[in-house]
């Protein structure tokens, strides 16, 4: 997140539902960000046990593509 976004805030309407997927070992977007973003516009999180901010392993892609398909499709 960018110093601007974290000084200001973000103001606009989120009216689109959204599912995120985020890897529990992400060592690039802070767990406190991903929850608060997720109750203020009513996203759902499902998170990744082991998983990294890339998914790259075969298990991780496998979950991804799962997650993927309830998700998105």
């Amino acid at each position: 997140m960018t110093q601007r976004i974290k000084e200001n805030g973000m103001n606009f309407e989120w009216k689109v539902p959204t599912a995120i997927l985020y890897g529990s070992d992400d060592n690039l977007s802070e767990w406190e960000e991903i929850s608060a973003f997720a109750a203020r516009y009513q996203a759902t999180v499902k998170v990744l046990e082991h998983g990294e901010h890339y998914f790259h392993t075969e298990e991780q892609l496998q979950m991804f593509d799962i997650w993927t398909d309830e998700n998105l499709l």
